[in-house]
């Protein structure tokens, strides 16, 4: 088996077994339950807005850190913190471990990015990313249906309690970081950890040495000892600089940044605007969620795999495939503002998924083939922190009520209003290209 294969099929392994976490797809109707009580009120205001905060003040570290501990070190703390977080909510459960919870919770999202990284590290050859790219988000995706299939079927025909959903979660995590174990070592890094040219002594130009088309250089050795915080900051400007003056980066970065904002806002409040349309009517509108969050992550699974062996001209291609995806994005989140049909919500929610889901493993493959340097995890890490900040200012602002609060179907009004910005962004860019081209 081809060497990078075996990375990939590792890094599968733990991504299909670290999402599966049956609970997640009834976790609003487990805290409101008697065996929890509490209120909705409290679980949309108190508990879930602390992962926001938590998440988006924890990445910025973790990118950071994940390149000076050489990344699989975060690969385990994420699946140690899944650990943690469900320990947390084992009978008897109290206000502050539901908090602390979600603590840990952010910290698992902030390490996420790392799993990602690390197959980008070990996998040298960019021509790779886009099949890579799409295997392994396919699997974190099938970990996900997996999960969410056996929560509705545990729900819906064993009749299990929620509780019980919980012990099932952390033996998924359990199982996850055990395969961490049979990661490969990563032995450099770009900033703290740099390979240098065994024969020569000068100082490494940063500007070539890591440019994929840069041939004939000379075996290499990793430095010893880490480089100085000052002489990495200052390559972490570069980076930015690098990345973000390029256009055809810069706009994936956009979309990245708004798009995945929004992605975790639907996921964390979906479960809220079902039980709500639930309690309005019990009769029609019957709770599926497992059985829908199965269907919308094996359908971005598909997407993801597909995409990934899709053999299409990005360059070009990109602008139009955005801007469609982003505006289906919008109406599907805007159909979920206006009825009251808890099934039309469910139909609306799997096409989002499967369309965000394709776009996803565009905007990441097409960014790692063509940074300049090495530096997946800081600039993975920079988006990832945006979106968060959009996630969290949404929190704040809208569902915690700090300027005006709106209730959970109007959140998702102003999730597509997002997405038709972004529609937008990619019509200018075509526009933008077309009279370049003229």
């Amino acid at each position: 088996m081809e060497e990078w294969l075996k990375i990939t099929l590792c890094v599968s392994l733990f991504a299909t077994f670290r999402d599966f976490r049956p609970v997640d797809s009834f976790y609003t109707s487990f805290l409101t339950s008697p065996a929890v009580n509490f209120t909705a009120e409290q679980v949309t205001k108190d508990i879930y807005p602390i992962n926001s905060y938590a998440t988006t003040s924890l990445v910025i570290v973790m990118f950071l850190v994940t390149d000076y501990v050489l990344y699989k070190p975060i690969v385990m703390l994420d699946a140690f913190s899944s650990i943690v977080m469900f320990l947390l909510v084992l009978e008897p459960i109290t206000l502050f471990k539901a908090k602390l919870n979600m603590l840990f919770l952010g910290l698992t999202s902030a390490c996420e990015l790392a799993y990602m990284s690390y197959a980008y590290a070990k996998i040298r050859d960019r021509r790779l990313y886009q099949k890579m790219t799409g295997i392994v988000r396919g699997s974190n995706l099938l970990g996900k249906c997996l999960s969410a299939t056996f929560a509705q079927i545990a729900v819906s025909f064993i009749h299990i309690e929620y509780g019980i959903l919980v012990y099932i979660s952390l033996a998924g995590s359990c199982v996850a970081f055990f395969v961490t174990f049979f990661f490969p070592p990563v032995n450099s890094s770009i900033y703290f950890h740099p390979e240098s040219p065994k024969t020569t002594k000068s100082k490494v130009n940063y500007n070539t040495f890591h440019n994929k088309n840069h041939k004939g250089i000379e075996p290499c050795f990793v430095e010893k000892s880490p480089k100085p915080v000052r002489v990495v900051l200052d390559q972490l400007y570069l980076e930015l600089r690098d990345a973000y003056t390029n256009p055809y980066l810069l706009k994936f970065g956009v979309w990245f940044a708004f798009a995945t904002g929004v992605y975790f806002q639907v996921l964390t409040y979906n479960d809220v605007l079902y039980l709500d349309l639930n309690e309005r009517n019990p009769v029609d509108n019957k709770l599926y969620n497992g059985g829908v969050d199965a269907l919308a992550f094996i359908s971005g699974a598909l997407s993801s795999y597909c995409i990934g062996f899709l053999k299409v001209d990005w360059k070009s291609a990109s602008n139009f495939y955005f801007f469609i995806g982003s505006l289906l994005s919008c109406i599907t989140l805007c159909i979920c503002y206006v009825t009251t049909s808890l099934n039309l919500v469910y139909i609306m929610y799997i096409i989002f998924c499967f369309v965000f889901q394709s776009m996803n493993v565009v905007a990441r493959s097409e960014t790692a083939k063509h940074l300049k340097h090495d530096s997946f995890a800081f600039i993975f890490g920079v988006v990832f922190f945006i979106s968060l900040v959009v996630s969290s200012a949404i929190t704040y602002l809208f569902v915690q009520g700090t300027f005006i609060q709106i209730p959970v179907n109007v959140q998702f009004l102003l999730y597509g209003l997002i997405n038709l910005g972004l529609a937008f962004w990619f019509f200018f860019q075509m526009c933008l290209e077309k009279c370049i081209v003229k």
